[in-house]
């Protein structure tokens, strides 16, 4: 029953793999904006994107209006990664070297600062829908643990990995909140934050350039995940096993985009961010956008039995 259920799923994936894709959305605002993190707030069907160059978040609707800025210009520093926690309606804000929350339904908004490295260089993070966030340091390689509630952090472990990764890094919390998956340098390796345990991912092929992993949906048998890759302009699906010790690179799923680095799941698909990122002046760009920013999706084809993972 189970392989006749497996055959009647994939041509119907196969079908949902030939439907177009909706048109990119235009994001309304400034040119020297840039666009640089995205997060979806389930709660209102919208989206926070925050700024590389000026470090305000935007509140956006899904057609890409603007509706509020939930941080202003004023806090600076650009804005590296975001994550928006609905149980307990606060704003994560990530940048190169500071993590915050932010109570976006409060007027004034509030702001509360929760940890700091003035040397580091802050990557990516993941919460964990208990007031907490594990956060990537690509300077010391390092992963810690951010409590909300009690605004202090600690490190929770370190990867043993050589080189530097031209993306900064990823990092993945995976739904049981047993371990974490961290895209580094080409490679995946699997954290476990209870014991600090590091294991190198077997991964083929391997991957350069992740610089971000969502996940998009679980099934009995994988969960499958969504690697951006900036830099190489694509973004393409893995297959991880349940206990993230495995993973394979689906390269029938390969998709081109301008520079996506950044991405948030809506609970359908993968709203894929394009901020147009290469041409600030910092990354090595003329500073000059050659298009507006956009919101596009990307909606890979899926088993009919995988459950769709709620957007966080």
């Amino acid at each position: 029953m189970h392989r006749l259920l497996l055959l009647i799923a994939l041509p119907l994936a196969a079908i949902s793999a030939c439907r177009p894709s909706p048109p990119a959305v235009t994001v309304s605002v400034a040119p020297g904006f840039y666009p640089s993190a995205i997060a979806h707030d389930p709660l209102h069907d919208r989206f926070f994107i925050g700024s590389h160059s000026s470090g305000a978040v935007a509140l956006m609707r899904e057609d890409g209006t603007a509706v509020a800025t939930v941080r202003s210009e004023a806090a600076s520093s650009p804005v590296v990664q975001l994550a928006f926690d609905p149980r307990e309606r606060q704003l994560w804000v990530l940048t190169p070297t500071a993590v915050e929350r932010v109570d976006p339904g409060a007027a004034p908004v509030r702001r509360m600062p929760l940890a700091a490295r003035p040397g580091g260089r802050f990557a990516d993070l993941a919460i964990d829908g208990r007031g907490r966030a594990f956060v990537l340091d690509g300077a010391s390689r390092e992963i810690l643990l951010v409590d909300g509630g009690r605004r202090t952090s600690r490190v929770v472990a370190r990867l043993e990995a050589e080189g530097a990764s031209e993306a900064g890094g990823a990092v993945l919390l995976l739904p049981d909140r047993s371990a974490l998956l961290v895209a580094w340098n080409a490679g995946l390796w699997r954290v476990e934050p209870a014991s600090g345990a590091v294991e190198p991912v077997p991964l083929a092929p391997r991957l350069a350039d992740v610089s971000q992993l969502v996940l998009l949906a679980s099934d009995g048998t994988a969960h499958h995940v969504a690697a951006l890759r900036g830099h190489a302009n694509e973004v393409v699906m893995l297959r991880i096993a349940l206990d993230g010790r495995q993973a394979l690179v689906d390269t029938g799923t390969r998709a081109r985009f301008d520079t996506p680095f950044r991405g948030a799941f809506d609970g359908r698909r993968l709203v894929v961010l394009l901020g147009r990122l290469r041409h600030h002046p910092s990354l090595g760009g003329d500073g000059r956008p050659n298009l507006p920013p956009r919101l596009a999706t990307y909606a890979p084809p899926l088993p009919r039995a995988v459950i769709a993972v709620s957007a966080r």
